[in-house]
């Protein structure tokens, strides 16, 4: 079990990238964050949630239509921020961590995307100099990683992963044992490590193993705990990410049959649409699938599997929250008066019908980060989601996200229902609600901006300051404005009882939004969402 055999998939072209390699140059070419002596890195690699930047490798630049392709959404391009150099001071700070905490094993895992393998390599070695031992899956999601760190009791884990970013993103997902999110002040500090060199140097390199069957023991464990009432008919769409490698055989098992597969082939540069499925126009290509086959559901998985995204069987977009209602209602009749959590993002039933169900609303920060180390520290609450697709279980599973395991949920609940997807959500009162808005805000500015605006708002409305500023205009209708704390953008949603308030209130924002030139795109002023922004709806 413990001796490998590659993995599985593909890996494209590097000239596919846009990227070029000058002959006979060596060294890395970092136009921002390089390492000096002092063993400094850009600082802007180091998330809330996660380690993310560009990445590259030795003798590698970006070509002025990819760099004009960034600079189009986020503003100045960084140039290469993450290469093996620091990929491997990342991975000894991570196993300095895991040793101090008494820690002597680790499983990693890596998503399919330019340079992933090369990182792996750097990472893993740089773990391997503290003395932790490294078991490596190969090419897998990030909820496996997660899975295998908790059920399998390693004392961490990482996926290296860009998540649903573009292609020239990647990035490092980590956990601790009984996968305890390392994210906040922990990523600061792994930071710090780097700059002072404050390492640990095992007594003996660390071990590594290949572990095969990491998969077939998920899978194990899903099937024994989730079973369908009857068969069910559905699409998958994985956008191209590494999801795709798994969705098929797994949803089978389950005892679904696959009438439709969207882009499952692992292709690290996207090329049909976003891996990011909490936005409507990215799962067009799956509503119309579903209506083509006669679909009882679709379901859409960002590039690294930890996030879902749902059409019912007429091809429509279901939001986040309302599966979430859907699935608090479900599980609040098992467990009365546990609490349901979700994110700063989520529509305003969610606090108005959990009590009805016989449960306690939370609202909760966004970020996957976060939540996962509240509900550790909280045995109350039994499940919590995110308006992004994230999805917590803790009713017999570990309280992680997992997008192939809520998914399967949601299908659990579909075959024991006599009607379609879409007359589950009848008991939902209809709202008025924009998808989540992103516009374009350099990292350097975008928390300064956000906070100035909150004051102005505070001064007219009641603004809850929890994550970003989400305003109440009245006892139903609210905006949110808020900075990501994993790219540079702000994020913004509305709802409301009619269109005609959801416009009235973008207009109140965007007439401060309007002074910001920081801010590098406009809201629409004349419907409720349209899709014209660089980032998608505005």
């Amino acid at each position: 079990m413990r001796e490998g055999k590659p993995g599985v998939g593909t890996v494209a072209n590097w000239g596919d990238f846009g990227l070029k390699l000058p002959s006979g140059e060596v060294g890395v070419r970092i136009e921002s964050g390089s390492l000096g002596q002092n063993m400094e890195v850009n600082k802007y690699i180091f998330r809330e949630y996660d380690i993310r930047g560009i990445a590259g490798v030795p003798g590698v630049e970006f070509e002025s239509k990819v760099v004009g392709e960034y600079e189009k959404w986020y503003g100045s391009f960084p140039g290469i921020t993450i290469d093996p150099k620091v990929s491997n001071l990342i991975g000894k700070a991570y196993g300095t961590i895991i040793k101090r905490e008494g820690g002597r094993q680790i499983v990693v895992g890596y998503e399919v995307r330019p340079y992933a393998e090369e990182l792996k390599k750097a990472f893993i070695d740089g773990v391997r100099t503290t003395g932790v031992d490294v078991v490596d899956v190969g090419k897998t999601t990030t909820p496996l990683v997660y899975f295998l760190t908790a059920y399998c009791q390693y004392d961490g884990g990482v996926n290296i992963t860009g998540s649903h970013n573009v292609y020239f993103y990647n990035g490092f997902k980590m956990v601790k044992r009984d996968a305890f999110p390392l994210f906040g002040d922990e990523l600061w500090r792994m930071r710090q490590m780097i700059v002072e060199e404050d390492f640990e140097i095992g007594e003996r390199r660390g071990r590594v193993e290949r572990l095969t069957g990491a998969y077939e023991i998920y899978k194990r464990y899903v099937n024994q705990h989730l079973k369908l009432k009857r068969g069910l008919r559905i699409v998958v769409d994985c956008g191209n990410g590494t999801a795709g490698l798994f969705a098929r055989d797994f949803f089978e098992s389950i005892g679904c049959r696959v009438v439709g597969g969207l882009y499952l082939e692992p292709n690290a540069y996207f090329p049909n649409h976003p891996p990011d499925p909490e936005a409507p126009c990215n799962l067009e290509d799956l509503g119309r699938e579903v209506r083509k086959s006669g679909a009882d559901l679709g379901l859409a998985f960002d590039a690294d599997g930890d996030r879902v995204g749902f059409v019912d069987e007429k091809g429509h977009f279901v939001f986040a929250d309302e599966i979430l209602l859907l699935l608090a209602r479900d599980v609040l009749g098992r467990h009365k008066g546990k609490k349901i959590l979700f994110d700063v993002k989520c529509s305003q039933l969610l606090l108005e019908m959990i009590p009805q169900f016989g449960g306690r609303a939370l609202m909760h920060r966004t970020g996957h980060a976060p939540i996962k180390a509240t509900l550790r520290k909280d045995p109350k609450i039994i499940l919590g989601g995110e308006i992004s697709g994230h999805f917590y279980f803790r009713e017999d599973y570990f309280g992680i996200d997992d997008g192939f395991w809520a998914g399967a949920n949601v299908l659990r609940l579909l075959s024991g229902f006599a009607g379609p997807f879409s007359a589950m959500f009848a008991f939902i009162p209809r709202r008025v609600r924009t998808p989540e808005i992103k516009l374009p805000c350099e990292d350097r500015v975008k928390f300064k901006i956000v906070e100035k605006i909150a004051e102005e708002l505070a001064q007219n409305y009641k603004v809850i300051g929890l994550d970003g500023a989400r305003v109440m205009f009245d006892d139903v209708s609210w905006g949110l404005i808020r900075a990501s704390n994993t790219s540079p953008y702000l994020t913004l949603r509305f709802e409301s009882v009619s269109p005609k308030k959801v416009i009235e209130m973008k207009n109140v924002v965007a007439d401060i939004l309007e002074r910001y030139p920081e801010v590098r795109d406009r809201l629409d002023r004349e419907n409720v969402y349209s899709l014209k922004g660089k980032l998608g709806y505005v």
